[in-house]
């Protein structure tokens, strides 16, 4: 089974106007509002797939219904923790007339003690060996910086297969505990090691210092300019899927979606790689955060084109 765990999930709604104005009254074209988070999204894109996943996590008692009415409709299974408070909006604007797209994330309620440790007996009550479980997103207000560390360490002596992503200390300290699988992008990644954007030989080899240390697969989504994927056999390039874009939230947890539906199905690496950009491709096309069907990711799939970097060959 796969899990998708959200810590901070979030209610988004995505404004579009022509152009933001500051300190005048905007008016927007239109808004999308959807339920999200890391780990939601994941599961979203999973679901499209045909996967079936469970979301676990924290959310906010006060408007809870709303959330989980929409889970429901979107045929998504989940198991949360309910804490006091809100869950969170985060507020997407999208200006239509430049193609500037700005986030005003909220910090999300406070989990106390009791919350986590609620948390961490359900996920040691249920972790299997081969489940696979998707760590991601931010923490919520309360939280220790080192929950994912923990949660990493849980995970592993149970057996499971841990997917992670995360950013800053959070993604500094998470890759000692060797999760099987990161999904950083190039500026996440910026965090663990001194490298350049555009220079990819030196992306590759810190990526493969990660996995001399037990870290089995890396992706680092570099945005407009491609993608890296180093595992233990092999490392791949390929360049983004030219693609008309409409929104850009959610195009990272679309790939740790086909990484996990990928492991899922014990798909080889180079299908996973290919997966996980044309669910990119298909996602940034998509307005919102909404998840792209399974024809669309099908459609760009087609068109991926990979390279084996050291080979400078089209696979």
């Amino acid at each position: 089974m796969i899990y998708t765990v959200t810590l901070n999930p979030a209610i988004d709604m995505t404004v579009y106007i022509d152009e933001l104005k500051k300190g005048q009254v905007n008016r927007s074209n239109h808004c999308l509002i959807d339920a999200g988070g890391k780990g939601i999204n994941v599961s979203k894109v999973i679901k499209s797939l045909g996967g079936k996943s469970i979301a676990l996590g924290f959310l906010g008692n006060d408007n809870k219904d709303w959330f989980l009415k929409y889970l429901k409709n979107m045929q998504i299974d989940y198991d949360f923790i309910f804490v006091d408070g809100l869950t969170r909006t985060n507020i997407k604007i999208v200006e239509t007339a430049q193609k500037v797209y700005t986030d005003l994330n909220q910090n999300g309620f406070e989990v106390k003690k009791k919350d986590i440790n609620l948390l961490f007996d359900k996920i040691d009550r249920i972790a299997k060996t081969d489940d696979i479980f998707v760590l991601s997103g931010s923490l919520p207000p309360g939280t220790d910086e080192d929950v994912y560390v923990e949660l990493i360490r849980m995970l592993k002596r149970k057996g499971a297969k841990v997917i992670y992503d995360a950013d800053g200390k959070a993604l500094e300290s998470g890759v000692l505990e060797k999760p099987d699988v990161i999904k950083p992008n190039i500026h996440e990644f910026k965090c663990l090691f001194d490298v350049e954007e555009n220079d990819l030989n030196s992306i590759v080899s810190s990526a493969k210092k990660l996995i001399e240390n037990g870290i089995k697969k890396v992706l680092i989504s570099m945005g407009s300019k491609g993608a890296v994927f180093v595992t233990e056999n092999m490392e791949l390039f390929a360049k983004a899927a030219e693609v008309k874009v409409k929104s850009t939230t959610g195009a990272g947890d679309s790939m740790v979606a086909a990484i996990s539906y990928g492991l899922s199905q014990n798909m080889d690496d180079v299908s996973i790689f290919k997966l996980a950009l044309a669910c990119a491709a298909a996602k940034v096309s998509k307005e919102g955060v909404k998840p792209p069907e399974k024809n669309e990711i099908e459609g760009f799939l087609e068109k991926i084109k990979l390279e084996r970097l050291g080979e400078l060959k089209w696979i």
